[in-house]
């Protein structure tokens, strides 16, 4: 409840007492409860200033002292009724007496985020092309062909695992190309010429071509390609913060544009080892580089990711910029400690040092994501049952939308239906989109703060409603 376009109980600019975002009212169970949302002049209930209190019927609100007075009235929906038994009485909130529902039209993509996401795209092709030239002139055509080949056959398996990981809410497919191309093109191409620059000064200064190769790869390499990579996750995370829900996001996002950045960089390795030690010098630094190691720019960048991702979950605003600074530093820190072990201990040293670190370090990463993906199917679960109480969702929809075998299996059902198909994948998006909202807003009251996912509360139940005759 506000004077903000986004609230769903609305007030003009005449009710001077009330902010922008002033109150919130949500369901908990068959309660419902209202919180203030740190208003400038408060919020009252039966003549008692409180941040947050549960509603009973008769109850009467103000918004500040003097300001609109509302009084509650609870009223029991119309039954359901399933296989000829009459379901328990639902509470409802009657709040529609300011309740404009030409509003609640399906979320509008933010076109600023549409319009930096293309810039990125065209940006990412533009440099690729360079990259692409340039591959070219050094290699020749044959063995850039060759090299193309090796590294982008096995990417559609790698991008298949790493979006896996966000199967409850997958990001927009137009936000993902723009992470892959960024990732290919652009931060390939700023990498390529800094590191060069940087490896050419060091010689010049040292006369010593080892020590300016090592260099290179242990301080160079690490600063310059994680900056370039973790500006698109940062670019995404500011952008687009309706795609962006947590850590599990940013770490798809990192994924993704580090994926396109690695399978970039495989093709000069590829090309080179293949101009000078033939196929099976090749192949050895494929089993290196796409067998050992696929996922280790992933898995560095995706420090920066979980960093943007904590900035977004977080209601404190040093937090908000601490966190991303830090995972930045912590992928500088993951890549130069690889680099650097590769170069001092050679081939042999490398093989143990992999198994006795990175492997387990890998693991453990690993596990971590897979616990945030078995969180993310808890916390839809728990904030659906609010739904469920309500009559919007029924229980076997909630469970559906909580388990990714359910999920996947609903879907398999309707394979002969291409549109029922379609809608039931909508449908599934709207209500996991739904259950996120609330788990923002849920953070967000415990923080003392606001979220932009209150807003976003109505236009996902609408959908939710339209789409179940469809199911």
């Amino acid at each position: 409840m506000g004077r903000d376009p986004s609230c769903r109980l609305t007030f003009d600019g005449s009710s001077g007492s009330v902010s922008r975002k002033h109150a919130m009212i949500r369901a908990e169970g068959d309660r419902f409860e209202i919180a203030d949302q740190r208003s400038s002049n408060g919020t009252v209930v039966n003549q008692q200033r409180t941040e947050r209190a549960w509603l009973n019927a008769g109850d009467v609100i103000e918004l500040g002292t003097g300001g609109p007075r509302l009084k509650v009235r609870i009223v029991d929906a119309a039954p359901e009724v399933a296989s000829g038994t009459a379901a328990a009485p639902r509470p409802k909130l009657v709040d529609m007496t300011l309740y404009d529902p030409s509003r609640h039209a399906a979320p509008q993509r933010s076109m600023l985020g549409l319009v930096v996401v293309l810039g990125m795209m065209a940006v990412g092709v533009g440099m690729g092309l360079l990259v692409a030239l340039m591959t070219m002139f050094e290699l020749g055509l044959g063995v850039s062909i060759v090299g193309v080949f090796v590294a982008f056959a096995p990417c559609p398996v790698y991008l298949t695992l790493w979006l896996w990981l966000d199967r409850y809410d997958p990001e927009p497919a137009w936000a993902l190309a723009g992470a892959f191309l960024w990732g290919a093109g652009a931060s390939t191409f700023v990498s390529m010429i800094l590191n060069t620059l940087f490896g050419v000064a060091v010689h010049s200064a040292t006369g010593n071509a080892g020590l300016s190769q090592f260099l290179s790869a242990s301080i160079s390499a690490p600063f310059v390609e994680e900056a370039a990579k973790g500006l698109c996750v940062l670019v995404i995370f500011l952008v687009l913060r309706r795609e962006f829900d947590g850590v599990l996001d940013g770490i798809v996002y990192a994924g993704v544009v580090a994926l396109g950045f690695a399978t970039v960089e495989n093709v000069l390795y590829y090309g080179r080892n293949l101009q000078g030690g033939g196929a099976g010098a090749m192949l050895f630094v494929f089993f290196l580089r796409g067998v050992l190691g696929p996922f280790s720019h992933a898995v560095f960048t995706s420090m920066t990711g979980i960093g943007c991702g904590i900035a977004r979950q977080s209601h404190n605003p040093i937090v908000r910029v601490i966190a991303p600074v830090g995972g930045y530093f912590g992928a500088v820190f993951l890549h130069s400690l690889w680099n650097t072990v590769a170069g001092l201990v050679g081939l042999g040293g490398f093989f143990f040092v992999y198994v006795l670190f990175w492997v387990p370090l890998f693991f453990v990463f690993l596990g971590v994501v897979l616990w945030m993906g078995h969180r993310e199917s808890v916390v839809i679960a728990r904030q659906l049952k609010h739904e469920v109480a309500l009559g919007l969702l029924t229980q076997q929809q909630a469970d559906i939308a909580s388990s990714w075998p359910k999920r996947m299996g609903w879907l398999m059902s309707s394979m002969g239906d291409f549109t029922r198909l379609r809608a039931r994948r909508k449908f599934l998006t709207m209500v996991t989109r739904l259950a996120l909202s609330y788990w923002h807003v849920e953070r967000a009251q415990s923080a003392g703060g606001e979220t932009l996912s209150a807003g976003l509360i109505p236009n996902f139940r609408m959908e939710v409603a339209r789409l179940k005759a469809a199911v």
